[in-house]
């Protein structure tokens, strides 16, 4: 089962997952994201400290909705990670691509201060 939580503040959308981001999960996540980009929204944040899996599809889906983003003109964020998505996600090199930062408050300071919001 997957959960999410979204919030948009100052510019950024924090997307907020809890559960399993695995194949059988991925269309809601893809779904939810596809929804809010369709009103413009170019800066996000994946929090994936409530993340308790993640397979090779869910990293796939969160490269593409980077990319996505990233064809906007807009910056992604990972923050919270935990030691049951740490490994798979660095093993996955998503890292090289996505910026990890601590927490939400970091995120918020980091994209004001690159002037990305």
């Amino acid at each position: 089962m997957l959960e999410i939580q979204t919030e948009y503040r100052e510019g950024i959308l924090f997307v907020r997952l809890e559960g399993k981001l695995v194949s059988n999960t991925v269309a809601r996540f893809e779904t939810e994201i596809d929804t809010w980009s369709s009103y413009g929204i170019s800066n996000i944040v994946f929090n994936v400290q409530s993340l308790t899996k993640i397979d090779t599809v869910g990293i796939k889906a969160f490269f593409e909705s980077y990319q996505m983003i990233r064809d906007k003109s807009g910056h992604g964020l990972i923050c919270g990670m935990n030691n049951h998505v740490n490994e798979c996600l660095k093993q996955s090199k998503i890292l090289n691509y996505i910026y990890e930062i601590s927490d939400e408050l970091n995120a918020i300071r980091v994209m004001k201060w690159n002037n990305w919001s």
